[in-house]
């Protein structure tokens, strides 16, 4: 645990930053962070594909809003009845999804990625359609409103690394063996007296949960939403951060997390093609860096010191 211990520290001293652009990138990262930890649970440690998170993310945030404007519920606790909402949308659609294998199972959660993110477009009396919501009530502490990068900075960071202590600790746990199990051969699991299916859906709950929760903060953080943050380019960015951190690595995917963040900013000039970027570094990454392109460059300068080593003996 001494590595959660470091990485806090660090948090802790880059909190003191004065750059507002800096600020907003990592509370960026935190709440993405959120999202693909649970997608590398799902995927990496459970072997089940998704390319719909984005709609977990969409839902938490959508959620969270409106029964906060709608029902007069206070942020903090709108927060986790959105959570716990989608957390049982995530659970029922692992009952129907789970039926499904390989491409056909990509397909699915694909369709449901899309039939959210039209939502979101058109039911206009909900969400406002292609104008979003405005005035989303946000965060109070005390009477201050955490409205700038620097005051939501904990709650987002906080929020991370907690996600990031459950997940370490799952997947050093017997139900990570269990996940580890299911992922390798579903059969040889449930020989072995596993209840694969309902394995499953915990996983896809817990990853719906993670991401609802981090969705909610962006909405209350924010005070605005629109439909487009959370399309399926969304779901398919989070799935090259999970794969360029290595699928089943929970700090790959931190590493995985900022690495397309800080590459998204540099393709904003691209527009709405970035998606194609993703998509050609997605399939460089799984041919060359099957593990994750950290442990790939990790194995390069191991390679290389090696060779320096051997070229002076």
């Amino acid at each position: 645990m001494w590595r959660i211990g470091a990485f806090t520290l660090l948090i802790v001293a880059l909190w003191f930053v004065e750059n507002n652009y800096v600020l907003n990138l990592l509370v960026v990262i935190a709440l993405q962070t959120m999202s693909a930890l649970g997608l590398s649970l799902l995927m990496g440690y459970t072997g089940q594909i998704s390319l719909g998170h984005a709609a977990f993310y969409g839902l938490g945030a959508y959620g969270s809003a409106l029964i906060s404007m709608r029902l007069g519920l206070n942020p903090w606790l709108s927060i986790f009845a959105a959570t716990a909402i989608v957390a049982g949308i995530g659970w029922s659609l692992g009952w129907l999804v789970f039926r499904l294998r390989g491409h056909h199972l990509a397909m699915a959660t694909l369709a449901f990625g899309v039939i959210v993110y039209v939502g979101f477009v058109e039911l206009h009396d909900l969400t406002g359609g292609p104008n979003g919501l405005q005035d989303v009530p946000i965060f109070t502490v005390l009477g201050t409103f955490l409205d700038s990068d620097r005051l939501i900075y904990p709650l987002a960071w906080g929020a991370c690394i907690l996600t990031i202590v459950l997940a370490h600790n799952l997947v050093h746990s017997p139900k990570g063996l269990s996940m580890r199990s299911v992922a390798e051969n579903e059969r040889v699991a449930a020989s072995l007296g596993q209840d694969v299916s309902a394995l499953k859906r915990q996983i896809l709950m817990l990853s719906a949960a993670w991401a609802a929760f981090a969705g909610g903060i962006w909405a209350h953080y924010l005070g605005y939403l629109s439909p487009n943050p959370f399309d399926v380019g969304f779901s398919i960015k989070l799935l090259v951060m999970v794969a360029i951190g290595g699928f089943a690595n929970i700090w790959g995917v931190l590493f995985g997390v900022a690495f397309v963040t800080i590459l998204g900013q540099l393709l904003k000039p691209f527009g709405f093609y970035d998606v194609v970027i993703y998509g050609l570094l997605l399939v460089i990454v799984m041919v060359f860096f099957p593990n994750g392109l950290l442990d790939g460059l990790v194995t390069l300068a191991r390679s290389a010191v090696s060779g320096l080593r051997g070229a002076r003996a």
